[in-house]
């Protein structure tokens, strides 16, 4: 075997197929060129979260086992989102001496404690699965057989028996007629518990024009509600509506009533890329000076890390025009720094 640098060649060199997705703001697929341009530092990381990737590294050998092994690993990043390729490389060490000293039949994912895992929540594990299985085209499990039985005749079954994991994989389904025709057709009678959960799984989601609309009529409908608020919001995260959803953003920021500090951070969280728009970030950060200035430094120091946003960001602070607010949010920005 040749010299082994990166995740991908080892990977390749194993004969395993490989999928890599970004877990940080969202569940997204990572294309292998793309991941591999990340490991060799031709590009940053897309999508970084408190400055760190994010990504669950799925694999298997069809030659072998074909069973599906998974690594979640948590990679630290550089102020301009580039791989720390000496973190890499040490996770890299760990599964190769690993490798050299299994005489046995462990699964290849068995390795010993190391500082770059981390564990899913459960909403992301069970939309992570579900994904998988869709992609992969895997059989549908019992716990999808649960959930569809509970939104076909809902008063029959205690809704807190529903399994999250049959929620998720329903939503993974969509776009499928008949399962998006029952989604919507019984939506509204549904636990408000399970109405959450089935939001909170779109957000992993390329969600179209007419599903886009059905959130942001839930969202008109629980108005004064700020987990639907923000329940609807992350099922935008993907949205392919772009214009209605950057409309409602906008809508959010223009109201002359404070907005939700839960609802800036899912702003930021989930539609940072929408705040490209012009005039949108700067009437975000304003906002964010101005409504909750403790939060100011954090989620500026987030959004500057962001490719899409870098560039805004930095020119942000040379603007001339800044409202006052802004001005001294910066100034205590700089404070900080220096301190």
């Amino acid at each position: 075997m040749t010299s082994i640098s990166t995740l991908s060649e080892f990977l390749l060199q194993s004969g395993c197929q490989y999928r890599v997705y970004d877990l940080g703001r969202g569940i997204r697929k990572l294309s292998t060129q793309q991941f591999l341009d990340i490991e060799n530092n031709k590009q940053p990381h897309p999508y970084p979260r408190l400055g760190f990737a994010w990504v669950a590294v799925l694999f298997w050998n069809k030659q072998l086992s074909g069973q599906h092994y998974i690594w979640f690993l948590k990679l630290p990043l550089d102020e301009q989102g580039m791989l720390v390729s000496a973190a890499r490389n040490h996770f890299l060490g760990i599964v190769l001496e690993a490798l050299g000293r299994q005489m046995d039949n462990k699964s290849p994912d068995e390795l010993p404690e190391h500082p770059y895992g981390f564990v899913p929540g459960a909403q992301q594990m069970a939309d992570f699965n579900s994904a998988v299985r869709h992609a992969l085209k895997l059989p549908e499990t019992d716990y999808q057989k649960a959930a569809l039985a509970y939104l076909q005749t809902p008063a029959a079954f205690n809704w807190q028996d529903v399994p999250l994991q049959g929620l998720a994989d329903i939503v993974a389904r969509l776009n499928e007629n008949s399962i998006r025709a029952l989604f919507l057709s019984c939506f509204n009678q549904l636990n408000e518990a399970v109405q959450l959960s089935l939001l909170n799984s779109l957000e992993n989601h390329k969600i179209d024009v007419s599903l886009s609309e059905f959130v942001l009529q839930q969202m008109a409908t629980h108005e004064q509600q700020s987990a639907w608020q923000i329940a609807c919001l992350r099922a935008l995260s993907q949205s392919q509506a772009d214009g209605l959803v950057t409309a409602k953003l906008t809508a959010l920021l223009n109201q002359t009533t404070e907005t939700d500090t839960n609802l800036m951070i899912t702003i930021s969280g989930r539609h940072w890329y929408r705040l490209t728009h012009e005039g949108l970030l700067d009437r975000f950060m304003d906002r964010l000076a101005t409504q909750a200035p403790s939060l100011f430094a954090p989620v500026f120091a987030d959004l500057v890390r962001l490719p899409e946003l870098r560039a805004n960001m930095l020119s942000l602070l040379r603007r001339p025009d800044k409202s006052d607010a802004l001005t001294q949010a910066i100034g205590r920005l700089f404070s900080e720094t220096q301190a």
